[in-house]
């Protein structure tokens, strides 16, 4: 249990550059727990609220269902940076803050210090557990990863069915489950899956074995990075080789696959 003082200690520590990677994974895990609360209990429900499904249906065509993911999940990123950004503004007040990036590029944000230096940069991915495919992807270059400052936000969201106090069915998105860990121990492990797999890791880019020619390479076009597939079978298989930030990663990957079980039996 880390205390008050203790998060604002560790604050500190990052605003002065003088954090380790892991504290850093800490220090953004903490501040995910009521940013998620907020999100679930008051902006979800109010500002993405709509009717259920058999009123006002999903889009269901295959560049329409990826799109409205994709809006959702930065709407869902947008709200819970802004829930973190109020808490360290509450703590740190102007020492501290966490900034969009302007780039439409990797990372998504910044926890700045005093004078606007980058101290922390985060990536965060929301995952939709109704998604068989996961259009969410991680493949930043590992060259392009700072790994003394990068984390990745998981956040793992359904749909969650309820009912107006007028009695109007309705449906919003709720996060049920979400992690922090280090840019540079996820991609590794991709990096690590994609060799496994007969491919090859190079500073610019990353190949994987052909489809259409056996035998040659061919570029990556961002399945590599597939948010949940990014550990290798057989290195799931040892679970105690890999760091414990991995592990944590599993465990979320577990849950998602958990509810869109749990999903797709309902809709049977």
């Amino acid at each position: 249990m880390t205390t008050a003082r203790q998060f604002t200690a560790m604050g500190r520590r990052v605003g002065r550059g003088r954090a380790s990677v892991d504290d850093i994974t800490h220090f953004v895990g903490l501040l995910l727990p009521d940013a998620v609360y907020q999100v679930n209990n008051a902006f979800s429900p109010r500002q993405l609220i709509k009717k259920d499904r058999k009123a006002e249906p999903l889009p269901v065509e295959k560049r329409q269902l990826s799109s409205y993911r994709t809006r959702i999940g930065t709407m869902l990123e947008y709200a819970i940076s802004t829930s973190m950004d109020a808490r360290i503004k509450k703590v740190f007040r102007d020492d501290l803050r966490l900034t969009f990036a302007v780039a439409h590029e990797y990372p998504d944000f910044f926890i700045r210090d005093a004078v606007l230096g980058q101290r922390v940069r985060i990536e965060m991915k929301a995952v939709d557990a109704e998604s068989a495919e996961q259009a969410a992807r991680f493949d930043v270059l590992t060259s392009l990863i700072q790994g003394e400052k990068d984390v990745v936000a998981l956040i793992g969201w359904k749909w969650f069915l309820s009912r107006l106090p007028n009695g109007t069915k309705c449906e919003y998105p709720q996060i049920f489950s979400f992690i922090v860990v280090p840019a540079a121990d996820l991609a590794q492990e991709r990096d690590k899956s994609v060799v496994l797999r007969g491919g090859r890791v190079r500073k610019d880019r990353i190949l994987v074995p052909s489809k259409k020619q056996r035998g040659t390479l061919t570029e990556d076009k961002g399945n590599a990075g597939k948010i949940l597939r990014l550990v290798h079978q057989k290195r799931k298989a040892e679970p105690f080789h890999l760091s414990s930030h991995i592990q944590k990663y599993l465990q979320f990957c577990d849950a998602v696959g958990q509810r869109r079980a749990t999903r797709a039996k309902k809709g049977k």
